[in-house]
């Protein structure tokens, strides 16, 4: 084989090393328990992490959900709170114009009985006038 062929037979081909490989041929030696041990810490790490991450964005989401759901409890006490106000400022303006009302119509009613009986006694005093004459 020549360069030419090697290179042309390699360029089509993905090759992916896989590092501390100990095949059935090649047995085990001493190290390679402590590589799978640093291999399982790593990957046991990796698992760890994944779950803790899990935890995070359960607890982050709830929080904003709760967040969420007292922040809408608030708006609506608010508002409630304002339609209140909103209400018993209606109602005082609507007691003050009943009483400016009442109190027109009890002067109104009071010059009719004053102004009805100079009226009366007007009659009265027109016809001992026109008796007299």
């Amino acid at each position: 084989m020549t360069d030419k062929e090697g290179s042309s037979a390699t360029s089509g081909a993905d090759f992916k090393i896989v590092n501390h490989v100990s095949s059935s041929t090649a047995g085990s030696n001493s190290g390679d328990f402590h590589i799978y041990r640093s291999l399982r810490r790593i990957e046991l790490e990796r698992l760890d992490n994944m779950e803790k991450k899990d935890v995070a964005e359960k607890e982050t989401k709830e929080f904003l959900e709760r967040r969420e759901q007292i922040k809408l409890e608030e708006e609506q006490k608010v508002k409630k709170k304002s339609e209140q106000r909103k209400k018993a400022k209606q109602r005082k303006k609507h007691s003050e114009i009943r009483k400016k009302l009442k109190n027109e119509l009890e002067k109104i009613n009071k010059d009719d009985e004053e102004g009805g009986d100079n009226d009366d006694h007007e009659k009265k005093d027109n016809s001992n006038e026109k008796e007299e004459k």
